[in-house]
């Protein structure tokens, strides 16, 4: 049975809004059924009310410890007013227990301002705390790395005043400088940035030499089918100065030219601004014709390693990671790769004339002698010999290519392992190459584009423990075109030709004589001394270079049955021309 709910007479406020303060003074005949001390609630329009009861609601799946949140719209507060409980005979229904869990219901979203930052945490409290934290996260990483950028900055600077301390202290000069000697003039380094000239494109006089075909196949060579680097020891490999060049002697004679030089020499001076170690090229004066030369001796021909890095190569001569021994380690490896990378099948392409240095029955390594002629000037030329190693057939056509490697002696010095990062992170493994062989890499390239071959191939080679320097392996071969790589590499053809432009400039003006450029070992500038006609020459006396500067055959250890790994790793034998001759070293 349902019980009756019975609604008393509302009285009537006259003043306002709600009840009068007093019902029986308005009504006082009316009679209420209302329950005496009932407080009402102070109320106004603008107050948002919500729903009195929810039909809805499902008491079997009522769970009394869901309580409603104070403060939110519609939610019965438990200090409300109104706590009171019914007759459970007039109301059987209601249960005071209920009154606990009971909560208006109010689907509506809350009102948003329509003006102001709308914040998405206002709606979820607990997460602000957590929001918080990861602020001072952010923040703290955010110091964190300010505080390494600093010491990045700190340590870099602390760097270059080392490196300038052990240039002045540990480089020496390639030439022992005479007391006689003249100096004429300096040139800084900082002049040659700002040199500028343009060229047209050279003209071939002779080509000369033979050449074998690249393998392709050393293309797909990675760390993990590494090959072993062979040994070519009847091979020889010539490196011929200007004046010593049977050819270009002739073209001297016929009067085709009035600069004389070789790629290896240009590129010196082309890339002079980029070496750190002392240098010299040897000038001769004679007429109205200039010829750059080398010294017998000169470490021209060895490869500098880590000429550019920052971090120290060991200082004693007898290490096998001193910057000497790895510069002889570089030239015996590069030599050898260049012919190892070739299809010897017998099959070679020929060109005008033999190699002019080899003689009869002589094996030579794949190198072909291309002499070219720049226009400098409306009446002055010159003549360079370049070089190329090998040959590919592209499309009906044969492109020429040269070959160079670069060598890898011990991770720790460069910070970035070749069979770890070659194959995943090449190009982080050739930056950091740019970085620490800077004027070698800018050296190989210029010779290229003096040669103008169509691809230049870099191997990465490596050995087989870092202190094994006698064992090597191929990890990589990888191919560029010159020109996009001097771009790559900050290498502006015009400044090369500018540098080279202004020292021929400045030796036509001098007179008749023998003349020495020679690069500073502590600071970067150049020096032009006026040598003495017999300056050397066989008989012109003056103070030897240190025995362990000399290129000297290697000296095997009787004991030990293996040479010694201090002494170069190419040997120098004179032939009846009177030429440099280069092989390598015998390691059996």
């Amino acid at each position: 049975m349902v019980g009756v709910f019975e609604v008393g007479a509302v009285p009537f406020n006259p003043d306002g809004w709600g009840p009068p303060d007093s019902t029986t003074a308005t009504a006082p005949s009316t009679t209420t059924t209302l329950p005496l001390h009932v407080p009402f609630a102070p109320f106004s329009r603008s107050e948002k009310l919500g729903r009195i009861a929810d039909f809805t609601r499902s008491f079997a799946n009522a769970n009394p410890s869901n309580r409603p949140s104070s403060g939110k719209p519609g939610a019965a507060s438990s200090e409300s007013p109104f706590d009171f409980s019914l007759d459970l005979d007039t109301f059987p229904l209601a249960n005071p227990e209920d009154d606990s869990s009971f909560r208006l219901v109010d689907a509506k979203p809350p009102t948003r301002p329509k003006f102001g930052p709308k914040w998405r945490f206002n709606q979820h409290r607990p997460q602000l705390p957590q929001r918080r934290d990861e602020e001072v996260e952010a923040r703290k990483r955010e110091a964190e790395k300010e505080r390494a950028r600093r010491d990045r900055l700190y340590n870099l600077n602390r760097s270059n005043q080392n490196q300038q301390r052990r240039e002045a202290a540990i480089f020496k000069s390639s030439v022992d400088i005479q007391p006689e000697w003249n100096m004429l003039d300096q040139i800084p380094f900082s002049t040659f940035s700002k040199l500028s000239f343009s060229v047209p494109e050279p003209e071939d006089l002779l080509l000369c030499g033979a050449l074998e075909y690249y393998d392709r196949s050393f293309d797909r060579i990675t760390p993990k089918n590494e090959r072993r680097l062979e040994r070519f020891k009847n091979r020889n490999f010539f490196k011929v100065t200007t004046t010593d060049d049977p050819v270009i002697r002739r073209l001297a004679n016929e009067d085709k030219a009035t600069v004389f030089a070789t790629d290896t020499i240009l590129a010196t001076l082309m890339c002079a601004p980029r070496s750190v170690y002392s240098w010299d090229i040897v000038i001769q004066r004679v007429g109205n014709k200039l010829f750059f030369d080398k010294r017998d001796g000169s470490q021209l021909d060895l490869l500098s390693v880590h000429e550019t890095s920052q971090e120290p190569l060991p200082e004693a001569k007898d290490d096998i990671n001193s910057a000497y021994s790895l510069s002889v380690e570089a030239a015996y490896i590069n030599q050898n790769f260049s012919q190892q990378v070739l299809v010897r099948d017998g099959n070679k392409v020929s060109f005008d004339e033999p190699n002019p240095f080899a003689n009869e029955g002589d094996e030579v390594a794949s190198v072909a002698y291309r002499y070219r002629r720049w226009k400098l000037d409306n009446d002055m030329y010159l003549i360079a010999r370049c070089e190329v190693q090998s040959v590919v057939e592209v499309n009906n056509q044969k492109s020429f290519l040269t070959l160079n490697a670069l060598n890898e002696f011990d991770p720790k010095y460069s910070g970035v392992d070749w069979r770890q990062k070659l194959e995943t992170q090449r190009g982080a493994v050739l930056a950091t190459e740019l970085k620490n062989n800077a004027n070698k890499l800018a050296k190989w390239t210029a010779q290229s584009i003096l040669a103008s071959a169509d691809l230049m191939k870099l191997g990465y080679v490596s050995r087989v423990h870092p202190r094994d320097h006698f064992n090597h392996v191929i990890l990589g071969v990888v191919g560029y075109k010159p020109r996009d790589f001097a771009a790559q590499i900050n290498l502006n053809t015009a400044n090369m030709w500018g540098i080279v432009k202004s020292i021929v400039d400045l030796c036509m003006k001098l007179n008749e004589g023998k003349y020495v450029l020679v690069k500073d070992p502590s600071k970067p500038q150049v020096r032009i001394y006026e040598v003495p006609a017999d300056a050397f020459e066989n008989d012109y006396v003056e103070e030897p270079l240190p025995e362990e500067e000399q290129v000297q055959p290697p000296a095997e250890d009787t004991e030990a049955g293996e040479p010694n790994g201090t002494t170069n790793d190419v040997e120098a034998k004179e032939t009846d021309t009177n030429l440099m001759v280069m092989v390598p070293w015998d390691f059996s």
